[in-house]
């Protein structure tokens, strides 16, 4: 990995990520507004593996916010003529406000949208998919997934779309903790993740693509980091490595 490429996209560890967001919640931008543009990105991301036009998608999230990143764009995707199912690994009740509001504003815009905490009841309908999205688990990972999440994880097949990073694998490392997917196409947000960069992540990450949220510089600032010079004005970028 050359310096030149980190400045150009980024090379954030899990804990950056994190203090990033918060950053720009004490800046005044909520994680529903992140979320918004993180989805969109997503969305655009799937559009275009479907060449542009309308095709069915199974949406498997978690309930955190790459969770709630695949519900934002599971609502788009239905918005654009897209036949979009969705599952929510996890109790109904234990969903927070921010993820309850994402899957009643998902239903509402047409995805048919479960909650369970049966993985198997989460990838019904994968077969079906031209593209199945795994917003399971994000940048947050620290230990290998929970037996529902790695039965989940071994369960998705198909085309898969990971956002943020393949679900399983370290965002740190580059390396699977356990179960982990193995994507055809992975949508990373705001600035590639440290671990991405390791050559052994590419047999899970498939083609890699970065794309701009809209993260404000003063948040990249105050976390003493640098923005990425290759992602703004809303780009979304496929690297070629």
């Amino acid at each position: 990995m050359s310096s030149s490429l980190q400045r150009r996209f980024g090379s954030l560890t899990p804990e950056e990520a994190s203090r990033l967001d918060t950053a720009a919640v004490e800046l005044g931008v909520d994680i529903a507004q992140l979320m918004e543009i993180a989805g969109f990105q997503v969305a655009r991301c799937a559009w275009r593996m479907l060449g542009r036009r309308p095709g069915s998608l199974h949406v498997v999230a978690g309930r955190g916010h790459n969770g709630g990143d695949g519900l934002v764009a599971a609502r788009h995707l239905a918005g654009w003529g897209c036949r979009v199912t969705a599952a929510v690994l996890g109790e109904p009740h234990a969903l927070d406000p921010l993820m309850s509001r994402q899957a009643a504003a998902a239903a509402g815009a047409g995805v048919r949208l479960h909650v369970s905490p049966s993985a198997i009841r989460t990838v019904r309908g994968v077969d079906s998919a031209d593209i199945v999205v795994d917003a399971l688990l994000g940048t947050g990972l620290h230990d290998p997934p929970r037996p529902a999440q790695a039965e989940a994880i071994g369960a998705l097949r198909g085309t898969i779309l990971s956002i943020d990073v393949p679900s399983g694998l370290d965002a740190a490392t580059g390396t699977a903790r356990g179960a982990a997917i193995r994507a055809h196409t992975t949508c990373t947000l705001a600035a590639m993740k440290r671990g991405l960069w390791n050559p052994a992540a590419r047999a899970h990450t498939g083609e890699m693509v970065v794309a701009d949220i809209g993260m404000p510089e003063q948040a990249w600032l105050r976390c003493g980091l640098t923005a990425p010079t290759s992602l703004r004005g809303g780009r979304m970028v496929t690297l070629r490595r």
